[in-house]
């Protein structure tokens, strides 16, 4: 009698948890992009010649070697989608997204360190918390190439969302941990999002101190509605050091206590779609890097303009090409009580070109040459190999992959 109770249980409750189970949706998804690449760096400044004053000294030789391989693991994904009914409109979220090294096998990355958080949406938006990509990286650069908008060599970030004397902290092309994001709903074909992260972007930590106060606000509006893509959106780093976060003893603020940091960005982004499967985008960005200091010599402002012009075209159920082109200026600096500051060969540029021939909507062919032009005192580096460019370096890649999505 009690092996019948006891079964006759389980079948009640599982009669009743059904319609639980069956309220949450759960899905596996994924990309995987291995490509064979080849990668050089030529024409470095030669030594002695006259750089930018937050420039690194010529080098006279190239830091990007002749070197061929195997990339992928940056940009090949997967991960846990989900949902879950409450009733009302609304709705719980989740997502848990991790890199896929499909060119390695491992890469030493946590599980999960993609876009991963949990939320609600309903009539009011949409609210997550995690990490994820900011306001102001999702809402420009739509296109891509081939869907590729970053952890690659084809990436316009390398150019358009960095300064150019190579310190990593003045990247405004990031994925914020420890994020709080809200969305609004769309309204008329616009919607509004925020957000905010505490913390320092290279720790991962909430890192207040007395006298440093590390935080990310990102912000924006975007139009999406017809043939027209609009976005206008702005983002806020305080104490992050993305100007002399990687200068010199001479001008770097990093060590002095008694200096903050509050450098920002503003970009407009559009896209228009020509005709079917044709579209075009276009983007400018400005971005401003200040610290207050008092020690003369010291750094204290920089800012520059960066734009971008890309176009992707499907020809056929098969072919699809892209072509981008992203350009910043040298822009201009000052320092404390130093009456001049040159950015002379800040300047930085880089054209990719891209096709891709599709053998079902989950697998593709595809191949990409590119190449990336510093100015005399420029760093911008696209390379996916582990060496960095010299002041002055070109950087050339060509690529050949597949990519299949699951």
């Amino acid at each position: 009698m009690k092996t019948k109770l006891t079964l006759l249980a389980l079948a009640v409750s599982a009669t009743v948890a059904a319609p639980a189970a069956l309220a949450q949706n759960v899905e596996i998804y994924g990309k995987l992009y291995p490509y064979l690449l080849d990668e050089s760096g030529s024409g470095a400044t030669a030594t002695g010649t006259p750089v930018a004053t937050m420039a690194k000294k010529a080098a006279g030789v190239n830091g990007v070697t002749s070197q061929n391989g195997m990339m992928g693991g940056k940009n090949s994904n997967w991960g846990l989608l989900g949902s879950e009914d409450l009733g009302g409109g609304m709705k719980a979220q989740f997502q848990l997204e991790g890199t896929a090294p499909v060119d390695t096998g491992g890469d030493g990355s946590p599980l999960f360190s993609r876009n991963t958080f949990v939320g609600l949406t309903g009539n009011f938006g949409t609210i997550h918390l995690g990490n994820m990509d900011t306001i102001f990286k999702s809402y420009g650069d739509v296109l891509g190439i081939l869907g590729f908008s970053s952890g690659s060599w084809m990436s316009s970030s390398s150019v358009l969302r960095v300064a150019a004397f190579g310190n990593k902290n003045s990247t405004f092309h990031i994925r914020a941990a420890n994020s709080a994001q809200y969305e609004s709903p769309e309204m008329g074909g616009f919607t509004v999002g925020v957000q905010y992260a505490p913390g320092d972007p290279g720790t991962l930590l909430e890192a207040k101190t007395a006298t440093r106060n590390p935080y990310l606000v990102s912000m924006g509006v975007h139009y999406d509605q017809g043939p027209w893509y609009f976005a206008l959106a702005h983002e806020i780093h305080n104490d992050y050091f993305g100007g002399s976060g990687s200068m010199a003893t001479g001008l770097t603020n990093l060590t002095d206590l008694a200096v903050n940091s509050n450098d920002t960005a503003t970009q407009f982004s559009t896209v228009y779609k020509v005709a079917k499967g044709h579209q075009i985008e276009f983007d400018v960005i400005r971005k401003n890097y200040n610290e207050n200091a008092t020690v003369t010599g010291r750094f204290s402002s920089y800012n520059n303009m960066a734009y971008l012009l890309s176009m992707e075209s499907h020809w056929t159920k098969q072919w699809t090409t892209a072509v981008q082109y992203d350009s910043a200026n040298a822009g201009s600096c000052t320092l404390v009580n130093t009456a001049v500051c040159s950015t002379m060969g800040l300047n930085g540029s880089k054209v990719t070109l891209a096709a891709r021939y599709n053998l079902s909507k989950r697998t593709a062919l595809f191949g990409s040459v590119g190449r990336l032009t510093n100015g005399t005192s420029a760093q911008y580096s696209n390379a996916d190999f582990s060496n960095k460019p010299n002041a002055g370096e070109a950087i050339s890649d060509f690529a050949l992959g597949i990519s299949h999505s699951f």
